[in-house]
């Protein structure tokens, strides 16, 4: 498969359709090919790992991939064991259908349909079918006669093969805008694609996995602030005129989007105390300091505590500031970073994060882990270093990344002080909440007086409470604890009624100081 070429994505219900149509004989389509050499490698196909040998006129799928992919695998032995493959053929209905467990009578897995010897095997095991073996034999015949017509080009060079591409995507299950992107934009290896830079930050940071999504609008808002535009022209001659980073190539995009990506990472979790992507309050926050730090990638010292001050403000400022998340908020953020302008920008981003009153601790009594101020608590319990009771030492990002692997939230990751349904009405759900990798009985039966409790933000009296399970009076307790560890640590990452000023040098130099802005700003 060429780099261009996306992941498979069908579901058991588009490979059904697909042997169905087979079976009946309806066109299901051709192949677009590519002839070109192809080095040795092992290749994932479905739910099949093949060594592929190194070969000079190796044919490259360009379209087609759904659909070959899902033939190879429904007629396998070990493909069919993947759900998404896993299909028969049913002699009463005369049908394709999923495979259930037990295997419902008169079904034929199609591995066993598709050759002949292993369909009189099945007969052996199944003698009610033997009225059908005629029939059998019809099926099994039309499966393995099957063929699809094929063009095979031999003189394209990759970018016309990336405009085919692009031009045919909307067949079959539609791809999506990182698709597309990487389609036409990215370069020939796994590195410069989305999911290779995803890939990368997590390494580099253990942040979590970002969306691919998330990697083209960090792309996107890096080299213009509107990241609904159509990203087909994003390197056209016309689309460069607008674009902060006009001379680059798309290969030099993705490897400045992952450095910014990377700077804006390690920024929230440094500065900012945010450990994992399902911490994040929202999204827009991470794409704008992506945008500031590849614009600004030395910023000045003042501004990085300046900078952490807006993240924080528009964090639990939000519904003051009518912040929820959307596009929107993105737009009028970003378009507050010019580049050149280092202390004006950051100046801006503060004047569109003024808050006229005092931030106010988010209400106890609402815990979502999705919600924002939800994700506010949870940060504001990291960063008080909180303890494994196993090892006695602090959690690390590394562990709370590997117990957060394919999540979207941090629920994985949020222990239960009391069982929800014991809590009573209007009591504050929040301060039920621990971080922890375990359970609440495994939890509370490691801890004792010799735990390091003012980490989970615990005390002797609270935890002999649970202990005893009398919920309430624990509860209520600890939501003092809470309330006090929230007012400090949002009043100091806020700095709220502190001097915002820039950096010292910028009102001793003037405008001298923005002119060396990109080193240090």
């Amino acid at each position: 498969m060429p780099q261009f070429q996306r992941s498979f994505r069908w579901e058991r219900r588009d490979v059904l359709n697909l042997v169905d149509s087979v079976l009946r004989g309806y066109p299901i389509g051709s192949l677009l090919l590519w002839k070109r050499e192809a080095g040795a490698e092992r290749l994932r196909i479905g739910a099949l790992g093949i060594e592929a040998r190194q070969m000079l006129d190796a044919l490259w799928v360009v379209d087609g991939q759904q659909r070959i992919t899902s033939l190879v695998n429904v007629v396998d032995p070990v493909g069919s064991h993947d759900p998404r493959f896993a299909l028969g053929y049913s002699l009463r209905e005369r049908k394709v259908v999923p495979l259930r467990e037990p295997d419902p009578p008169l079904v034929v897995p199609l591995p066993d349909l598709f050759d002949l010897g292993r369909a009189l095997a099945w007969l052996g095991d199944n003698p009610d079918g033997a009225d059908f073996a005629p029939h059998i034999q019809e099926v099994t015949g039309r499966l393995a006669s099957v063929s699809v017509p094929a063009t095979i080009m031999e003189d394209a060079d990759e970018q016309v093969l990336r405009e085919v591409f692009d031009r045919i995507n909307n067949r079959g299950k539609k791809v999506n805008a990182a698709e597309i992107f990487d389609a036409i934009h990215g370069g020939p290896d796994a590195d410069l694609t989305t999911s290779g830079i995803a890939a990368h930050v997590d390494e580099q940071t253990h942040f979590g996995v970002l969306a691919n999504k998330v990697v083209v609008q960090a792309l996107l808002v890096r080299r213009h602030t509107d990241i609904t535009r159509d990203v087909h022209g994003e390197f056209a001659p016309s689309r460069r005129l607008v674009s902060d980073f006009p001379s680059e190539s798309e290969e030099e995009a993705y490897v400045a989007t992952e450095r910014a990506l990377v700077a804006a990472v390690r920024f929230l979790q440094e500065q900012c105390g945010v450990p994992h992507m399902t911490f994040l309050p929202f999204r827009f926050q991470l794409l704008v300091l992506a945008r500031f730090f590849a614009l600004f990638p030395e910023p000045h010292d003042r501004n990085l505590e300046l900078l952490r001050r807006w993240f924080w403000r528009t964090s639990v400022g939000a519904d003051e500031l009518g912040i929820n998340g959307s596009q929107t908020d993105l737009r009028d953020m970003a378009a507050c970073l010019t580049p050149g302008e280092g202390s004006a920008s950051v100046q801006r981003l503060l004047g569109a994060a003024t808050l006229k009153s005092a931030p106010r601790v988010p209400d106890l009594s609402v815990f979502r882990a999705t919600r924002a101020d939800s994700k506010v608590v949870l940060t504001a319990m990291w960063n008080r270093e909180p303890v494994d009771p196993d090892t006695g030492e602090p959690m690390t990002v590394e562990m709370l990344n590997a117990q957060l692997e394919g999540e979207t939230t941090p629920r994985a990751v949020v222990a239960d002080l009391v069982p929800p349904s014991s809590l009573c009405k209007g009591a504050a759900v929040a301060a039920s909440k621990a971080i922890s990798v375990l359970d609440r009985r495994q939890l509370l039966a490691l801890l004792d007086n010799g735990s390091d409790l003012d980490s989970l933000l615990l005390n002797e009296e609270v935890l002999q409470l649970l202990q005893s399970n009398e919920y309430d009076e624990a509860i209520r307790l600890r939501a003092e604890v809470l309330h006090r560890c929230l007012e400090d640590f949002i009043m100091a990452r806020t700095a709220y009624g502190h001097e915002d000023s820039p950096p010292l040098n910028d009102w001793v130099f003037g405008g001298a100081a923005e002119a060396v802005e990109g080193t240090r700003s």
